[in-house]
């Protein structure tokens, strides 16, 4: 079998100025296209604006668009604005209008839709202004954040190479 050259191979493989290459071995010229990519969206309503920080920056790499509010009431014209707003991250303290008013409203509007509640205040389980959402309670850990966000929206998660057992 003849071997090809680098520019005889690239020729085979002819793509639109929009895609890569990766070489693989000598031989083989694999073609990546690129696909629209779409990020998902996420409401955070927190009124501690160095917290909101932390939550885009922890999650803008997952691919999300974090929107924000710092309380309820700012939080209600995203909500009407953005129907696609895939989950939603709620302080229950704020002022104006606090989560609790808030996730009232919300579940008028959209009774199914995940919403992880982070509070510092300890809550009873039974409390029916709360149903149905995920409490989470300060202080947490990033990956307890990350686990139900991935559980609600697909976060990857980082996958290990195989042990070798074949020794």
């Amino acid at each position: 079998m003849k071997r090809l050259q680098p520019k005889q191979r690239r020729a085979l493989c002819s793509a639109p100025e929009d895609a890569s290459f990766l070489s693989v071995g000598v031989a083989t010229l694999i073609r990546a296209r690129r696909t629209p990519f779409k990020l998902r969206k996420l409401l955070v309503i927190d009124d501690d604006q160095k917290l909101v920080g932390y939550y885009r920056e922890l999650l803008t790499p997952y691919g999300f668009e974090v929107l924000v509010a710092l309380d309820g009431e700012q939080a209600i014209p995203l909500v009407e604005s953005n129907p696609d707003i895939q989950l939603v991250i709620l302080d229950l303290s704020m002022p104006r209008m606090d989560g609790r008013q808030w996730l009232r409203w919300f579940r008028t509007k959209s009774s199914e839709s995940p919403v992880i509640v982070i509070t510092g205040y300890k809550l009873d389980e039974s409390d029916a202004d709360l149903k149905p959402s995920v409490v989470l309670e300060k202080p947490f850990h990033v990956a307890e954040l990350l686990d139900l966000v991935g559980l609600f929206c697909g976060l990857g998660t980082v996958i290990t190479a195989p042990k070798d057992v074949t020794a």
